[in-house]
């Protein structure tokens, strides 16, 4: 069966629904609030509230308001007092944003999701259910998929909750706070919502221009409203019924004409655009409260340590993978001695990692993963690692500890692997692929041998060959894969490259500059945000060469460390930097080089490669197709007020670069943003950001790891729903395209929450061009009450292509998405006031018992009775057989006389 990617798209297609995704999507004012501007201001307040409140320890709190108002970067440099990246953090609420702007393609055509056509009690029910789905993935123990699925969810939760604003009659009500019923079911402020029996709109007037001008169009003021906006699941817009409105609404032009959206502030797109900033700000605070404050925030949910976890909040992770098979005990004793002087010499600085993991492996165990933040405990376990024979051949379980220690790890950790022995789980390449791509972790391969009888001899490389030329074995593949350190030596001269661990104890890691020499000097530039560089030099013929490192004034440079030097390769480092400029680093004999220049900068850049999806500009999931264009979004990181970009330049691994002009702008939350469209003709590439500083000094920047193109694609159908009640079964579907040359190819669908029952087929041949569907079926177990997400992934994959798409699966009871509304009704059955009228207010009315017997009944729900003041007077108990949905109530109180 073949399917063309033009018709998967063209299914797909639609338009805006609320507050635009983001501004790559165009056709808006550089200060109007987006999506992705919304939920990232929201969240700094958030995370800034946090950090107010949870001072690190051995420092004083912050003052309420003291990190307020702060960007990412200037947050965590004021909450650590030190220059530490906020990396980790941006590329958790990168995720969150993801799912947030996703909605747009994956439920456009859900009414539920946008407060349209007055499903208002059913954008309540989606959105708590959306965030008790996010709950049940934070239990604990909290897994890399959990967390991955947590952070889906708040996103989808933040486009339903943010969408009330910009869709409703909230903000023309007149109120000034937020509605906290959203989230919280048991706010004691509920708002009644207009039957559709009712008319709530009128007319708007068309100005000269085609604009309609809609002032106080809304007939009702005390109940909420929302506009009508044909979709999938909202045919018509009924007479009387208020529309969405703007030229992107289809009925704006039918009675009553005009509309209500708030989603910019353009009024050919929002007919309310002069209540846009105002509606912003409140789905801000919104934001805000869903994570933290209100009474139902997701702080209030868990605890702090989980709240750290979602929003990478703890640093990184060092982490050791340790062949414990016999021939290692050399190399072990080695590990101990270097890392722990280098961990110690780190612990009390900012550099120093989150916590230690060491995942011990041989042939047939792997693990378990030892974790802490003591560095004596460290000490003490390498040295206790017991060596022992293999399974009786030479591989081992490599690739298992290493996935192990991406599970247990935080995300962008960095892993040292030590073994010298070949992988005898190659199998699992593709899930650690998977998993490095999800946690960003940077994984350095140190070998001291190998199985194969290939020589010895020290060879150390960092990006990868040409691809033509294939990699050493899997291990150089992962390392050069995750942006990481491959290095072959003997267990002599492994101490004289252990000093490359130095570079991971960097709380702020940039990437200056990578490029491929051939001759003997090469000049690069130091911008003032660089507090420290390192030079890597490496000869691509394995052959001894000298270097010499020189400042712009041409001296030789001073304050310099050697971490490794080896026949081919050497990094030296450079701390503190005497001087600003071009810097140069000369090479004998000439020859071909690999260089790259590394430092320790808050100056960085954040990219996402993004592609157009129902008329909007929105992230790509899995991995770019070879030969295809992409626009890729840059965000630059820092104190980046003053910079200015020039150039995207992408490198090849061949070492050739393509360089494209960007087009600078700006977001409402005046980051530096810029857009450019690039080709991917190479299997693999970095992306470098060149421009001028602040200080208008040259700078550069350049990606921390590599992107992978494939020639095979895993694409979604349009129109499926991820949700299956207990005890159902729910079919997934995804389309791969076989974009390269004729090929087998093995497809594997897994999810974190075992759900999977099947999927078909588990293989194919593909010529070029040639689709196939594969399908998975998922079952929800009988006894399932309470909601479950989970991520399940699809992977197809040949000899030499592989790709992967992810899909969110979640179980939810039939009742989920069923909100009621409906206050209870109330009866006063007795009433004893001892005290006469007249009398009320004598001193004597303080010792008489006030009794009150009400009942209260509700049709739908069980009842809840809270009473003010003295709430622990009252009592109630069922009246009939239905349960708490009717109780009489009996209350009494002492003093109501003032």
């Amino acid at each position: 069966m073949l399917f063309a990617r033009a018709i998967l798209l063209l299914l797909g297609m639609g338009a805006v629904n609320g507050f635009h995704p983001n501004h790559e999507s165009g056709d808006l004012d550089p200060g109007d609030f987006t999506d992705t501007d919304i939920t990232e201001k929201g969240i700094l307040k958030a995370v800034s509230w946090f950090m107010e409140t949870s001072p690190i320890p051995g420092k004083f709190p912050k003052a309420p308001g003291e990190l307020a108002d702060k960007n990412s970067t200037e947050l965590f440099k004021a909450y650590f007092e030190a220059d530490v990246s906020p990396d980790r953090f941006v590329k958790a609420l990168e995720e969150i944003v993801k799912g947030n702007n996703q909605v747009e393609v994956d439920n456009g055509e859900d009414s539920s999701y946008f407060f349209h056509c007055g499903e208002i009690a059913k954008s309540i029910a989606q959105l708590r259910a959306l965030r008790k789905a996010m709950l049940v993935s934070l239990e604990e123990p909290v897994t890399l998929a959990g967390l991955e699925s947590a952070r889906l969810n708040a996103g989808k939760a933040l486009h339903v909750l943010q969408k009330f604003y910009s869709n409703t009659n909230w903000v023309e009500m007149g109120n000034d706070d937020i509605y906290e019923f959203l989230i919280n079911e048991d706010s004691n402020v509920t708002v009644p919502i207009a039957p559709a029996s009712i008319a709530t709109c009128k007319d708007c007037v068309k100005n000269i221009s085609g604009v309609y001008t809609c002032v106080d169009n809304i007939l009702v003021k005390d109940m909420l409203v929302s506009g009508y906006k044909i979709s999938a699941t909202c045919k018509t817009k009924p007479q009387g019924q208020c529309g969405h409105g703007g030229k992107n609404d289809t009925t704006q032009d039918t009675y009553p004409t005009g509309g209500i959206n708030k989603e910019t502030s353009d009024p050919k797109l929002s007919p309310h655009a002069h209540l846009h900033k105002k509606a912003a700000e409140l789905a801000i605070q919104a934001t805000k409260n869903f994570f933290v404050e209100g009474d139902a925030s997701l702080l209030t949910m868990v605890d702090q340590e989980i709240f750290r976890k979602f929003f990478n909040l703890k640093g990184y992770s060092l982490v050791f993978v340790i062949d414990t098979t016999s021939s290692m005990a050399d190399d072990i004793a080695q590990v101990k001695e270097k890392s722990i002087q280098l961990i110690q010499k780190f612990s009390t600085l900012p550099d120093a990692p989150f916590n230690y993991i060491v995942v011990p492996f041989n042939d047939p165990d792997y693990g378990p993963a030892f974790k802490t933040q003591n560095v004596s405990e460290l000490k003490n376990y390498i040295s206790n690692l017991t060596v022992a024979g293999g399974g009786g051949d030479c591989p081992e379980m490599s690739l298992s500890g290493l996935k192990l220690a991406l599970d247990e790890s935080l995300p962008s950790s960095k892993i040292y692997s030590f073994t010298d022995a070949s992988a005898k789980d190659e199998h699992l390449k593709e899930q650690v692929k998977i998993k490095i791509d999800a946690t960003l972790s940077e994984v350095n391969y140190l070998l001291t041998g190998t199985c194969s009888k290939r020589k010895r001899g020290s060879v150390t490389k960092r990006i990868a060959r040409a691809s033509e030329r294939g990699y050493e074995n899997i291990y150089e593949e992962i390392a050069t894969y995750s942006g990481g350190f491959y290095v072959l030596t003997t267990k002599p001269e492994l101490s004289r490259v252990l000093g490359v661990m130095e570079l991971s104890l960097n709380a702020a890691p940039v990437k200056v500059t990578q490029a491929r020499l051939d001759g003997t000097r090469f000049s690069f530039p130091v911008d003032e945000t660089l507090t420290e560089i390192t030079v890597s030099v490496k000869n691509m013929r394995s052959s001894r060469f000298s270097m010499t490192i020189r400042t712009p004034s041409g001296a030789t440079a001073r304050n310099t460390k050697t971490l490794i030097d080896t026949t081919n390769h050497k990094i030296v480092k450079v701390s503190p930097i005497q001087e600003r400029g071009s810097w140069t680093v000369t090479v004998s004999p000439s020859s071909s080089y690999e260089v790259e220049i590394g430092g320790k900068s808050l100056l960085d850049f954040s990219y996402q490669i993004m592609q157009k999806q129902r008329d909007y500009m929105l992230p790509i999931q899995g991995r770019p197709i070879k030969g295809s264009s992409y626009a890729i979004s840059l965000k630059m990181l820092g104190d980046a007020k003053g910079v200015k970009v020039k150039h995207l330049v992408s490198i090849s691994e061949r070492g050739t670069a393509r360089s494209v002009p960007l087009n600078q702008t700006s977001d409402a939350l005046g980051n530096v943003l810029a857009i450019a469209t690039l080709p991917f003709d190479s299997s693999m590439s970095l992306l470098k950001v060149e421009g001028l500083s602040p200080n208008n000094l040259p700078f550069s920047r350049v990606s921390s790891s590599p992107i992978r193109t494939e020639s095979v694609e895993v694409l979604p159908l349009p129109g499926q729903k991820g949700t299956m009640s207990p005890g159902e079964t729910l079919r997934l579907s995804v389309v791969v395209v076989n974009d390269g040359t004729p090929a087998s190819f093995s497809f594997k669908v897994w999810d974190d929450r075992s759900f999977l029952r099947s999927f078909s087929p588990k293989s194919s041949f593909l010529r070029t061009g040639q689709n196939i569907t594969l399908t998975a079926t998922f079952e929800a177990p009988v006894r399932q009450d309470k909601f479950v997400s989970s991520i399940a992934t699809f992977t197809a994959e040949s000899s030499t292509a592989q790709n992967y798409l992810k899909l969110p699966i979640a179980v939810i009871t039939e009742t989920a998405l069923e909100t009621d509304i409906t206050p209870p009704g109330y009866n006063l059955m007795q009433l004893k006031m001892p005290c006469a009228e007249d009398s009320q207010n004598q001193p004597e009315c303080f010792r008489h018992i006030w009794r009150m017997t009400f009942s209260v009944k509700d049709d739908h729900s069980d009842v809840n009775v809270k009473v003010n003041p003295n709430p622990t007077g009252v009592s109630c108990h069922p009246a009939g057989t239905d349960g708490d949905k009717d109780v009489i109530c009996d209350y009494k109180f002492v003093s109501l006389c003032s």
